[in-house]
């Protein structure tokens, strides 16, 4: 169970209740319940009506997916003061929120809005999903380690780049989120494949180290919105201070190439040795252009042919 202050929009619980009574066994009682509600004063009856729905919102466990989503993420109710969920005007603005009030520094000034609609409570297994989504999002807002900025650095490209950088950027955190959800076992295929194809839409310049760049951030440690705000904004910089990417310069010839090794880390071992003698600081995973591992795994028949020139000495 939560540890802060939650209330539910009246207005939701009162949709959400009458969705789930509908054909319930309980069904007749509710309805005898309710309906002596309409005898009250006119005054008293909207608080009745309000009562009689929240008590039988938690008799028939409607907020079970909510509860349990939130008991995963305890940083939340550390990190925020209370929480509202409300209803959502449609389907594509259901998730969650974090809200800042002015005037009002740490968990104190913080508020987590949830905005569902009522019609996704009668399927609690997506609720949970989307909540457990939602919600690890709003925690990395308030988590001190991720160290979250409500805007993105001021770039010169303008409006329109901006805005491709808050998209790069949302890709790469939806990717982060994905990840840690399906490490912990609550997450499918399908979120993947769902993040997979938001980070490739955001970043088809990577061309053929789009994968390995998906599963590094989908699969490694976890990511602070610094990494991913750099990333966003010098995705091929950022992923060349590691490894070799298209129109990066190779570490050995130092020539720009679009034609890096595809698979540096399977070279066999005689080529690393004899890369490594000539480049002690190198490593597989730094990458190399096509051209200076084919003059490597060629070197050991130019020596062949060169030991059958006349007049040929070792040294």
């Amino acid at each position: 169970m939560t540890t802060f202050d939650l209330s539910f929009q009246q207005a939701l619980v009162e949709e959400v209740v009458l969705r789930a009574i509908a054909g319930h066994p309980e069904e007749h009682q509710f309805r005898r319940q309710r309906n002596k509600l309409y005898l009250l004063p006119e005054e008293q009856r909207d608080a009745a009506f309000g009562e009689l729905h929240a008590q039988w919102f938690r008799q028939l466990g409607l907020g079970r997916a909510i509860d349990i989503a939130l008991a995963e993420l305890p940083l939340l109710a550390h990190g925020c003061a209370r929480g509202i969920v409300t209803g959502a005007a449609s389907h594509r603005d259901e998730g969650a929120d974090l809200l800042v009030a002015p005037d009002a520094a740490g968990p104190a000034g913080r508020t987590l809005l949830i905005r569902v609609c009522a019609s996704t409570f009668q399927d609690p297994e997506r609720l949970l999903g989307l909540l457990r989504s939602e919600l690890l999002h709003v925690a990395d807002m308030v988590d001190p380690a991720f160290g979250y900025q409500p805007t993105l650095p001021p770039s010169d490209g303008g409006p329109s780049y901006e805005c491709l950088v808050r998209e790069r950027y949302r890709a790469l955190w939806d990717v982060s989120v994905a990840g840690r959800l399906i490490r912990r076992g609550v997450a499918d295929a399908e979120v993947e494949a769902c993040a997979a194809a938001s980070f490739r839409a955001a970043f088809p310049m990577l061309g053929e180290v789009a994968e390995r760049t998906f599963r590094h951030f989908l699969s490694g440690a976890a990511h602070t919105h610094a990494d991913l705000v750099g990333f966003a904004l010098a995705p091929r910089g950022a992923l060349a201070a590691e490894r070799l990417v298209p129109g990066g310069r190779c570490p050995l010839c130092r020539f720009p190439t679009f034609a890096p090794e595809p698979v540096p880390e399977t070279l066999p071992q005689a080529i690393v040795e004899r890369v490594v003698s000539d480049f002690p600081t190198w490593r597989p995973n730094q990458g190399l252009c096509r051209q200076c591992a084919d003059l490597y795994r060629a070197r050991p028949l130019s020596m062949s042919g060169a030991m059958t020139l006349p007049g040929y000495t070792t040294m």
